[in-house]
């Protein structure tokens, strides 16, 4: 039962229901962020903020019909961090959301970007 509702309670169990719902909006390994893999259908739209990524990251996600609509990167500290997505496979806008300022990024792989920040 992953969650816990009913006598006698597990903390570690409701814990492990956060977790689990927290992976299929972000995963962070590798040094890469994976953005809504395994977004479940019940869930057609929707928004998520302040997820830590491993490596010093703050992450948002906006979808609508399944499809990630905005991401939004954090960067605690200098560096380059790969994201992944499938809207990366169409044509994207990277940009600066402080600035508005177009963003130069790489495409490694068809559904995955890398780009530094600061």
């Amino acid at each position: 039962n992953m969650f816990d509702l009913h006598p006698p309670f597990q903390i570690d169990g409701n814990f492990g229901a956060t977790s689990g719902i927290t992976e299929m909006l972000l995963q962070s390994h590798n040094g890469e962020l994976h953005i809504l893999p395994a977004l479940p259908s019940a869930w057609p739209a929707g928004k998520y903020q302040g997820l830590r990524g491993r490596g010093g990251y703050t992450v948002g996600a906006t979808w609508t019909s399944g499809r990630a609509t905005e991401i939004l990167v954090k960067f605690d500290r200098a560096g380059t961090v790969r994201v992944r997505n499938t809207v990366f496979t169409g044509t994207v806008q990277v940009v600066d959301a402080e600035s508005g300022a177009a963003v130069t990024f790489t495409k490694p792989e068809s559904d995955l970007v890398s780009l530094t920040g600061q």
